[in-house]
Parts: C-alpha cells; sequence; structure tokens
C-alpha cells in the first residue's frame, strides 16, 4: 500500500530555536487531517521552553510552507492537547492548555476560508476535583454538518458541547442537575442532536465500559451497557441510528455495535473480538471513524499502530517503529492513516 509524504523536509521546525538547542520540534502533540488528505494540521512542541509550541495546516496538494496559526495570547504559550477539522477541512477546532504553563485550559475555533482567522475562543474549567489530575484536557468531537463541537472537559469530569458558529455553549454537563459526567472518548452524530460518550461519575462507580447518549434537545440520558471493561472510543453510524463502541473485555480488544432505539438489555447488535492487548494498551483511548468504507479505529500497542476494520474484525494495516514523540490520525472517511513525527508526515493509504 501506497505511502505518501505530507510535508517537505524542514516544514516542522520552530521558528525561533533557543541558543545551542536545533530548530526540529521535540513533539508533536497532536494530528488531524481531511479525506483525501487536502489539508493536515500538526501540533508540536519544545518541551524545554513551551512557548515554542506550533500550530501548523498544510495543504499537501498545493505545496508551500505550512500556514502557522496563533495559539498563545500570554507570553508563556500554550501547548495543543486535540484538534479536529469539520465542514470539509474549512474549519479547525483545538483544545489547548493542561499544562504547567497554561493552568487555565481552552478551546479555540477557526475558519480557514476565505482567510484563516480564530473566530471564537472559550475557557474551560479548573479541576473541581483535585485528583483528577492537570486541568483543561478536552478532548474533542464535532459533528457531520460541522455545527456543533463537543468534548469532555477532564478537569471537571462534565460534558460541553458549542456552537461551531459563535461558540455559544449548547451543553453544559457541569452546570446541569445532576452532573453530566464523561471521559474523554466522545462522538456527535450528523446534525450534532445527540452526544455519546464513556460514562463516568465522580465519587462513585460507573458502570463498568458503560457508555451514554445524550439529547441535547430535552437533556435526555440514556445509558448504554456494552459488556466491555473499557470503552476507548466511540462513533455514530453516518445516519446516526448505531453507535459503534470500541475496548477491552478480559485482555481483548473488541468493537461493539450499539442500537440506542432497543429497549434495555437488548441494545448489543453484534459484537467482534479484535485482538489481544497487553495491560499497558487496555486503558487507551482513541477516536474510531465511520465513512463509506465503514467503521475503522487504529489501536497502538507498543511502538505499532494497527488499523482495524471494525464490521468485519480484521487488521488492515500496521505501522511499525513509533516513538513517544509520534502522532497518528485516521482521516475521516478512513481510507488513510496520518503518521506525525518531529521531521516529517506520512498519510498510509488503507484502500
Amino acid at each position: 500500500m501506497a505511502v505518501r509524504q505530507l510535508c517537505a523536509p524542514g516544514d516542522l521546525d520552530l521558528r525561533r530555536p533557543l541558543p545551542g538547542r536545533p530548530a526540529a520540534a521535540q513533539r508533536v502533540t497532536a494530528v488531524a487531517a481531511t479525506s483525501g488528505l487536502s489539508r493536515v494540521a500538526v501540533a508540536t512542541s519544545a518541551p524545554w521552553f513551551p512557548g515554542l509550541a506550533e500550530l501548523m495546516v498544510l495543504a499537501p496538494d498545493e505545496g508551500g510552507p505550512p500556514l502557522r496559526l496563533p495559539m498563545a495570547r500570554r507570553p508563556r504559550g500554550a501547548v495543543v492537547r486535540d484538534l479536529l477539522f469539520s465542514r470539509g477541512g474549512r474549519a479547525l477546532t483545538v483544545s489547548l492548555g493542561g499544562s504547567e504553563e497554561q493552568q487555565l485550559g481552552q478551546l479555540a475555533h477557526f475558519t480557514l476560508e476565505p482567510t484563516p482567522v480564530e473566530r471564537w475562543r472559550r475557557a474551560l474549567s479548573r479541576p473541581v476535583y483535585a485528583a483528577f489530575g492537570e486541568c483543561g484536557g478536552l478532548r474533542l468531537a464535532v459533528s457531520g454538518d460541522g455545527e456543533v463541537v463537543a468534548g469532555c472537559d477532564q478537569a471537571s469530569r462534565s460534558v460541553l458541547a458549542w456552537s461551531a458558529t459563535d461558540g455559544s455553549r449548547l451543553v453544559d454537563g457541569a452546570a446541569e442537575p445532576p452532573p453530566v459526567g464523561g471521559s474523554e472518548a466522545v462522538a456527535v452524530d450528523t446534525d450534532g442532536s445527540r452526544l455519546a460518550f464513556r460514562l463516568c461519575r465522580p465519587y462513585e462507580r460507573a458502570p463498568d465500559g458503560g457508555v451514554a447518549v445524550l439529547t441535547q434537545d430535552g437533556g435526555a440520558l440514556r445509558v448504554l451497557a456494552t459488556g466491555l471493561d473499557w470503552c476507548a472510543g466511540l462513533v455514530f453510524a453516518p445516519d446516526g441510528t448505531r453507535l459503534m463502541v470500541v475496548g477491552t473485555a478480559d485482555g481483548t480488544a473488541e468493537a461493539v455495535l450499539l442500537d440506542p432505539a432497543l429497549p434495555p438489555g437488548a441494545e448489543v447488535v453484534e459484537r467482534r473480538r479484535l485482538a489481544a492487548l497487553p495491560a499497558e494498551a487496555a486503558h487507551q483511548t482513541l477516536r474510531p471513524v465511520w465513512g463509506a468504507a465503514g467503521p475503522r479505529a487504529a489501536l497502538r500497542v507498543d511502538r505499532t499502530v494497527t488499523v482495524w476494520d471494525l464490521a468485519g474484525g480484521g487488521p488492515l494495516r500496521s505501522v511499525s517503529d513509533l516513538g513517544r514523540s509520534t502522532a497518528w490520525a485516521l482521516t475521516p472517511d478512513g481510507r488513510a492513516l496520518v503518521v506525525a513525527s518531529p521531521a516529517e508526515i506520512r498519510g498510509h493509504d488503507l484502500g
């Protein structure tokens, strides 16, 4: 299968290297790409000086230097935790913060056409429960029509959603009684009317592997039993009728197809075993996609990422020799795996 180089040598170098330090970035914190690889977004950081972190958008078909988007509004800089394209690559949403340098996390939404501009920026909450760790770790999801941006705030363990148009809050899990508790794994359906997420209830036990579906109109919440020990990621079908969940059970990765319209106890439509996972890989978080080729997900074990066909239960391709400084993501159509290191970005064709 073909491998495509998506950037030229030196494209990811830092513009302001410190004296005695190389210009190469030290880590890629996040990467995203559009279907067809017409645009690629990549975030880099320099651990010795986070103010040198950069956010770039590349157009591999057009060539030329990357477009560098402003992140920080303070001298200390910012760290990108996640990013995601929407509206066919015409918009980019970025999760910032979650570090000692930027205690308060932020969400920034950019439109890239006709002129790149930051449309809005919103602050995330500080930790409500001190034991829950660092601030601002927001895992993103965007509706298929690009109208709704959502995420699970790691600081407050709350589910949040905004209008992509103006940044107005649509769902505020931290303010609703009782709180809607979620953790990292999150998905939004095509029209943004429903959110699905890994269930997390602060200070009380949540169902093992349980996922919840929240309807924005009316706030109805439905908890679905998956039979999993851990939910790693989930994605709605393009028509919104079903939900594919990837997780682990008894040390094995599994794909579980759910139908939220079925009565309690009958939600599981299909279950497929994928592969045995070592303990250190059992609790990863990932972002499955569901395009014309069906649902797919990329799971990492040690230094290898394998893309799985969740409908058929078989592996499609593995990419090995990945380091800690590497980020990867599937395109929305599931046709390519993008792997970004501090020196290069490669697109692996999946057919």
